[in-house]
């Protein structure tokens, strides 16, 4: 799924190349994706501006909003020239110029959703995220403040977005490898230190993956992270295998030496009785 980093290489990439082009027609090819009613056409609108907002894309047209999120297997592709295009395409648009905009989603599982609202409009989901990780505001006291307001794991801590927005299942994980810390520890046992590092590491991680994707292109490769999806290969701090167990609906990767004391966790399918 594409993360806060990813998006908001895409949003930069986006505003560059269709910002202030007139759009002739919007075609929903897969009505699936569309969340809420919405009947009237989007011809004669412009692209005001893009904007991120946790794992959201914000496209602000003259009168209207369209607001994406991408899911596990959604795509998007700006097309200079006009093409054929691809079967897995759910929504279009179509600019004065020849240009388009391509929302796409791969495979059967039909979870990108679409929301177009009138401009001073927004969704409920939108509403409820929490802070941006990135933000000047975002301040190492106000993170301190979620840590004690959350009393959760580390992970799902990272991951509620009602509390941080962007970060997903891989940047928690590179996280809370670059801040060595246990994806099971509560977040009311972190000391100052712990929190610090904590704070250091999730502006560090992101800001480094948003350098790494916008050298690589915008590509959705992830071949720089240092510990997610990497089972089986060396730490590359201290070269212990990187471990991996099951836990909710995803893997969580981790240094047993680095995170955990040298400890391998359990499966989180079959015990809750460790941290």
């Amino acid at each position: 799924m594409p993360e806060l980093p990813e998006l908001e290489v895409l949003q930069r990439r986006l505003l560059c190349r269709i910002k202030g082009k007139e759009v002739e027609q919007m075609c929903i090819l897969k009505p699936y994706v569309l969340k809420n009613y919405f009947t009237r056409k989007l011809a004669g609108e412009k692209i005001e501006n893009i904007k991120r907002r946790g794992k959201y894309l914000v496209i602000e047209l003259t009168e209207h909003k369209i607001i994406l999120h991408l899911m596990l297997r959604g795509s998007i592709r700006f097309l200079e020239v006009p093409e054929k295009i691809r079967g897995s395409a759910a929504l279009v648009l179509k600019f004065t110029d020849g240009s388009l905009l391509e929302v796409s989603e791969r495979g059967h599982k039909k979870r990108v959703s679409v929301h177009i609202l009138a401009g001073n409009e927004s969704t409920a989901r939108l509403q409820s995220l929490g802070a941006e990780p990135l933000a000047s505001d975002f301040t190492e006291g106000l993170f301190k403040e979620l840590l004690l307001k959350s009393r959760q794991h580390l992970k799902t801590f990272l991951r509620n977005q009602s509390l941080i927005a962007g970060i997903g299942n891989a940047y928690a994980d590179e996280i809370l490898w670059h801040a060595r810390l246990s994806p099971f520890k509560n977040t009311v046992h972190l000391d100052d230190r712990e929190a610090k590092r904590l704070y250091c590491a999730v502006r560090e991680v992101l800001k480094r993956a948003i350098r790494e994707i916008e050298k690589r292109g915008g590509s959705e490769k992830r071949d720089f992270l240092k510990i997610h999806g990497r089972k089986g290969f060396a730490c590359p701090r201290c070269g212990e295998d990187i471990q991996t167990i099951s836990y909710s609906d995803s893997e969580t990767y981790y240094c047993a030496k680095c995170q955990t004391g040298g400890r391998k966790l359990k499966d989180r399918r079959l015990s809750k009785f460790y941290r």
